[in-house]
């Protein structure tokens, strides 16, 4: 019986982790262009150029780029890093968010600041 519960949680475990990889890879470039102009947010890790829509290649820097908390989809939403159905559901419970301190003030009655402040680098309001 205890290895057939192993075997479920690493099932479900990949499960989850192929989805999150597959949403992860759906960001078009319209989407990126919308944020270029936002430094605030950029992370210091580094990726390899990704190609475009157009078949070009896009140039990438590593910076996370920010989804529309108050138009982004569930997956957009759980495709962030540590999210999960809990989150998800008081992300959207929220909506619309019309600023960046009630986006704080909401989110942080689940979690602590530090939590708060990552998720907001993930995340943009508009």
């Amino acid at each position: 019986m205890i290895g057939f519960t192993h075997a479920r949680r690493a099932l479900i475990c990949s499960t989850l982790i192929a989805v999150a990889a597959c949403t992860a890879k759906t960001e078009n470039q319209t989407d990126t262009a919308s944020v270029t102009g936002d430094t605030g947010m950029a992370s210091s890790t580094t990726t390899t150029p990704t190609p475009a829509a157009s078949g070009t290649t896009a140039s990438t820097t590593g910076a996370i780029v920010p989804i529309n908390i108050n138009t982004a989809t569930d997956a957009e939403i759980l495709a962030i890093p540590g999210m999960g159905p809990r989150m998800l559901r008081e992300f959207k419970e929220y909506r619309p968010y019309t600023s960046i301190e009630q986006f704080r003030r909401e989110i942080g009655k689940y979690v602590d600041k530090a939590e708060v402040a990552r998720l907001e680098q993930y995340i943009v309001i508009k």
